[in-house]
């Protein structure tokens, strides 16, 4: 009987053990910078950003891993908005009505519009603009953002001009922490010297601008390119 006992005892030591050893947690898997609210933007397929008010232009560097961009605008004693329109004066020619949702998340992520809801955000419109690889070809895609909104029942329009730069990383340190770093700012410069691109930006360039850019640009660009 006292064996018998002695084995019992065994069998629930081993198995409380090894019920404490299942509940240890691998500190690797504990998550990191979450409580103390930092913001990875690389998280979410988008790249957000928040304008202060009155201001005239907006220089962002785009993350590698998206090229889609929520801006939050902040327009003081802001109504409703009438419209917002992206135009440029190159060779892509692009001049585009946006438009309005009601919920952002509406808009795929390559795709171009704007939310404007008070009852949400008060005197913040969230755009969203997509940039494809194309615009971004000689280094920097220059949209000219025009919009009109009501103040004080009357109809009030301003400009603000954009700036989207884009930079090709490659890995540098071949050791067991990797490093990026960007090496070329300009996308010519990467074919020249690379001589080749990614599949994607062709297959952007034929989809989204097919008849708006000018035959010199896509000469250019495959010469270098391909």
């Amino acid at each position: 009987m006292r064996k018998l006992l002695l084995s019992l005892l065994s069998v629930i030591v081993m198995f409380m053990m090894l019920g404490c050893a299942s509940k240890e947690v691998d500190p690797l898997d504990t998550a990191v910078a979450v409580p103390q609210g930092y913001k990875n933007n690389f998280a979410t397929p988008y790249y957000e950003v928040t304008i202060p008010k009155d201001i005239e232009d907006v220089m962002l560097y785009l993350p590698k891993d998206t090229t889609t961009v929520r801006l939050k605008m902040q327009i003081a004693n802001l109504e409703d908005m009438i419209y917002m329109k992206l135009t440029t004066e190159d060779s892509f020619e692009i001049d585009k009505i946006l438009r309005r949702v009601e919920d952002i998340k509406q808009l795929g992520y390559e795709q171009d519009g704007y939310m404007y809801e008070p009852s949400v955000e008060k005197n913040v419109v969230t755009l969203q603009i997509y940039v494809p690889s194309i615009y971004i070809y000689n280094g920097v895609y220059k949209p000219k953002l025009t919009f009109s909104f009501k103040r004080n029942s009357r109809s009030v329009q301003e400009k603000v001009q954009l700036y989207f730069a884009r930079q090709i990383y490659s890995v540098t340190n071949e050791n067991v922490h990797k490093q990026e770093k960007p090496l070329y700012t300009v996308l010519h410069e990467y074919c020249t010297q690379k001589k080749k691109v990614a599949k994607e930006f062709f297959t952007q360039m034929e989809k989204v601008n097919t008849n708006r850019i000018d035959l010199e640009t896509i000469k250019d660009i495959e010469a270098s390119c391909r």
